[in-house]
């Protein structure tokens, strides 16, 4: 009994033990969700800054604040990422080229009108402040070599290009603006791309060469005239 009595004693008297405190959640930093309009841009940037040699993931993340785990699970990988950005400036230049020829074949009035407005967009084209444009385009396609997926890519936004042009001069030939006889309308929309990419030839050798530029906004207006107006229009 005495016992008894001492142990509950005891009992009443001693500290209470305090319960371990819960562990708080941990609170996970909210991951970046890529905005990929962005990261395009800015990757377009520092591409046309540096070149993709001296492209570097790192400079990218500075400015977007992105982490690489986000930007790999945007784009896959690094070639996946360039291949975009490379994607997305060809596609604005499809869709220069695109507005403008459309703007001349809408407001084209007769053949005559036509072959003017055409005239004047060979000048335009030939222009030295069109010389960047050029190199970035061969650039961009020449960076399809070992890349399948890019190429898929320039692939497809080619073949939108030479289809809206073909589109284009099919208008033009069903309202008896172009004479195409001899060629398809989709060769002639490839064979004008190629001449007008082709410049950046004589431009290499000489960019302020105006006697060589006159020239050959000559030759390339001969050319056209024959494949589109020939016996269409009597000078």
């Amino acid at each position: 009994m005495a016992s008894a009595r001492r142990e509950k004693r005891a009992a009443r008297v001693a500290p209470k033990v305090a319960k371990p405190a819960k562990t708080a959640a941990r609170i996970r930093a909210k991951r970046n969700t890529p905005n990929k309009d962005h990261i395009l841009e800015v990757t377009i940037e520092l591409l046309e800054r540096s070149g993709e040699h001296g492209f570097r993931i790192e400079d990218l993340q500075a400015r977007t604040k992105i982490s690489k785990s986000s930007l790999y699970l945007a784009f896959g990988s690094r070639d996946g990422l360039l291949a975009a950005a490379y994607a997305r400036m060809f596609a604005a230049q499809v869709m220069e080229s695109i507005s403008g020829l459309q703007s001349v074949v809408e407001m084209a009035r007769n053949a005559k009108d036509l072959r003017l407005s055409l005239h004047a967009a060979t000048a335009f084209v030939a222009a030295p402040e069109r010389h960047k444009s050029r190199l970035d385009r061969i650039s961009i396609l020449a960076g399809v070599r070992g890349r399948p997926e890019f190429r898929e890519y320039l692939s497809q936004a080619q073949r939108d290009l030479t289809a809206a042009i073909t589109r284009l001069l099919e208008i033009a030939r069903h309202r008896e603006l172009i004479n195409l006889r001899q060629h398809s309308p989709r060769v002639a929309a490839q064979f004008i791309q190629a001449v007008t990419l082709g410049r950046v030839i004589a431009e290499i050798e000489d960019l302020d060469d105006e006697k060589n530029r006159a020239e050959w906004v000559v030759a390339v207006n001969d050319l056209i005239d024959h494949m589109l107006f020939d016996g269409l229009i009597d000078d």
